[in-house]
């Protein structure tokens, strides 16, 4: 299961044409908020019982509140709408724990890039970066000087942000900023998804397919097609699961967490879709095709972890430390 708790919104204010901030507060006095690092996000909970993530954009050391954004969507499926028209202050909002997907990893240099409202947990990055004297610089890109949130508050961070409103200044020149990065550089990108495929080809094309340089994070899959991926050729597979001393005979496109649970093994999970990492599992013998938004491709190399929601075995005999 996944820990929720109830919060309160204890502020609303108009960040940006279509973008609304939110504070959450605890609701007991004596009952801090998780603890969360900069990249983090948590799903609220809407009017249909779906939920929507959110990043995290305040101030980690204050565990009295959060703070997320909301961009009205008019395409979307109802739940930024719900948000902007519904929800007031005062009222509680059921929210999942932090997530932590989009973790800001130890670099040389932080090349951080933001589209839009994107910019929600690149803003926490940043500002963490600064408070610790790390290099970095981030390019926040909007339609419109109006559709960009947060603008003054990232004014303080001086000359390590520069804004791009598209329709004065263009997009951002994607193929230098990845030539200009150092050895040991990272590049953090959050944004709508054409953004982000950008952003690595830009990598792919400058320092090859095989750098592993870009960090994303996606709450949909909207728009992404399936990757060319490798199979098991068998008709079935050894399925061990270390832990719980099962021993299964599956078909190779037989869905891994929906057999656990089945088992009665508790496995937390939310998004069932490849994209919020809760299912994560510790691989001890085997090969995977990982059909996962979360790994890098370091990560996923290394083959000692995967997503069960939608990864499958490339082996006749996988481990699991289940």
């Amino acid at each position: 299961m996944v820990e929720q708790r109830e919060v309160r919104v204890s502020q609303m204010t108009w960040e940006a044409d279509g973008v609304l901030s939110l504070r959450l507060s605890r609701i007991e006095s004596n009952d801090p908020l998780p603890a969360w690092e900069p990249g983090d996000h948590v799903d609220v909970y809407v009017h249909d019982g779906t939920t929507r993530q959110y990043s995290l954009c305040g101030d980690p050391d204050d565990l009295s509140s959060w703070q997320i954004a909301v961009l009205r969507e008019p395409e979307g499926r109802g739940g930024s709408a719900y948000v902007h028209d519904t929800v007031r202050v005062g009222d509680r909002l059921l929210v999942t724990r932090p997530k932590h997907n989009f973790v800001l990893e130890d670099a040389t240099h932080h090349e951080l890039v933001a589209g839009g409202v994107g910019i929600t947990p690149m803003m926490a990055m940043a500002e963490r970066l600064h408070r610790d004297g790390r290099p970095f610089h981030l390019t926040y890109g909007g339609r419109t000087a109006s559709s960009m949130a947060f603008r003054q508050r990232l004014a303080a961070l001086g000359d390590h942000v520069s804004f791009l409103a598209e329709d004065q200044d263009g997009r951002p020149d994607l193929e230098t900023l990845v030539k200009d990065l150092p050895d040991g550089g990272l590049v953090y990108v959050c944004g709508p998804l054409p953004l982000l495929r950008a952003v690595q080809k830009a990598a792919d094309d400058v320092l090859g397919p095989d750098q592993d340089v870009v960090r994303f994070e996606l709450f949909s899959r909207a728009g992404i097609e399936p990757a060319e991926s490798a199979s098991l050729d068998a008709d079935s597979y050894e399925l061990v699961l270390t832990e719980s001393g099962h021993t299964l005979r599956l078909k190779p496109e037989t869905n891994i967490l929906e057999t656990v649970l089945a088992l009665g093994i508790e496995v937390e999970n939310d998004c069932r879709d490849g994209i919020c990492g809760s299912c994560v599992t510790r691989v001890r013998e085997g090969t995977v095709d990982h059909r996962d938004l979360v790994l890098t491709k370091r990560e996923a190399a290394a083959m000692d972890q995967m997503m069960i929601c939608v990864s499958r075995p490339t082996c006749p005999r996988l481990e699991l430390e289940l």
